[in-house]
């Protein structure tokens, strides 16, 4: 981590990289807690919210693939440049939005900014050598989890004070921040062997299992967190500021699974660590649809955020150490790619679930799912386990 550390200040274009990283998820989350509540005062159903969360995923599972290949071939900083601008037209379409139906278009033009983490992600791993990957990408998801737990502290706070439009129009601001930021940073000079494309990593078993894995936890972020509770919170008597703080204390607690995310894989191996992840996953989704008290629901996210940081970031790890550098474009968008099929059909399906059968219905949907994805994800050993040889040891 010292070796990091010292990277970082020894190399401005890093620090752009990771001040724009930073930037890129508060434009995205910033009004992510306030959405759904907003769509139903502006009459959307139960079904209609489900797919105005669930729109942000459609340009993500269409050109993630794509844009891996273009990241490839291409390099990553022209594309974390239309990345903000496209977050940047979608805030400003939700702000001057009026009906569900343009929010539905305008969330979509954010999904198209979301499949842009697969450039972002990769130029911010080129910035630094392999040997540092474990711990760049420990502190790449570090900085996902400050983003977005500081834009759901704001984002209620700004809808109470200022009105609805308010996260959306900071998050334009935001989006026009992090495009200048990304045009004053650099890729890596680091000469990287460009081979044909292996189009046989799109079903590669270790990138199926994982992406599996991420299915489901996406699946209850975006069916649940982003999607019904804030509903719940708000028939509890709860304000939006409740909804952000909330909010913000599962990502809080996400970013505390990220941090413990290697301590747990080196000392009880890969596959326990994700049970351990799922499990405060499913235990939280099961108690979630009993409790009335927004203290228990905000512990119950507590819990639940914690375990989605452990998967997310042992995830996004596996698939690092898992490909080689010229293709872990394609790799990379594969795997996110894969995974925006749960931010789908989590709030699609949850919409749907929820006119038919009630609220609490998805709760337990979502986590049967998630321990579907489980026992899929862990069924047999990973290759680093076989060898006996320690992922974080071996970055």
């Amino acid at each position: 981590m010292r070796q990091l550390i010292k990277e970082i200040f020894n190399n401005p274009s890093i620090i752009y990289v990771i001040v724009g990283t930073f930037l890129f998820w508060v434009s995205l989350y910033l009004y992510v807690p306030i959405l759904p509540n907003h769509s139903q005062s502006l009459g959307a159903s139960a079904t209609m919210i489900g797919y105005i969360v669930a729109a942000y995923a459609i340009g993500q599972m269409i050109l993630r693939i794509p844009l891996g290949i273009a990241v490839d071939k291409w390099g990553t900083k022209p594309f974390a440049i239309i990345t903000m601008l496209c977050s940047a037209l979608g805030s400003l379409g939700l702000a001057l939005a009026s009906d569900p139906i343009q929010i539905f278009l305008a969330r979509s033009v954010t999904g198209i900014a979301g499949a842009g983490w697969v450039a972002i992600s990769l130029l911010f791993a080129s910035q630094f050598e392999d040997k540092l990957m474990h711990y760049a990408s420990s502190f790449m998801m570090g900085i996902n989890g400050i983003a977005i737990s500081i834009s759901t502290l704001i984002s209620g706070r700004l809808a109470d004070y200022f009105g609805n439009t308010a996260p959306f129009i900071g998050s334009l601001i935001v989006s026009i921040l992090g495009m200048i930021i990304f045009f004053a940073a650099k890729e890596s000079n680091r000469k990287i062997d460009k081979k044909n494309l292996d189009f046989k990593i799109l079903g590669n078993g270790i990138l199926i299992r994982i992406s599996i894995i991420a299915i489901g936890f996406h699946f209850v972020t975006f069916g649940v967190n982003f999607g019904f509770l804030p509903i719940i919170i708000e028939n509890l008597g709860g304000t939006k500021t409740n909804i952000g703080d909330i909010t913000t204390l599962a990502q809080v607690a996400g970013f505390c699974g990220m941090s413990l995310s290697a301590f747990f894989i080196n000392k009880i191996g890969i596959r326990k660590t994700i049970i351990v992840g799922s499990s405060c996953m499913i235990i939280s989704l099961i108690f979630t649809s009993y409790v009335e008290s927004l203290s228990l629901i905000a512990l119950l996210q507590f819990i639940s955020g914690f375990g989605r940081g452990i998967l997310y970031t042992v995830t996004i790890t596996l698939i690092l150490i898992s490909f080689e550098p010229s293709s872990r474009g394609l790799a990379m968008g594969a795997y996110q790619a894969y995974y925006a099929i749960g931010m789908f059909l989590g709030p699609a399906l949850s919409g749907l679930i929820v006119n038919s059968y009630g609220i609490n219905a998805i709760f337990w949907l979502s986590a049967l799912i998630t321990l579907l994805a489980l026992i899929v994800g862990i069924y047999k050993p990973f290759k680093t386990e076989l060898q006996g040889e320690k992922i974080y040891e071996k970055l």
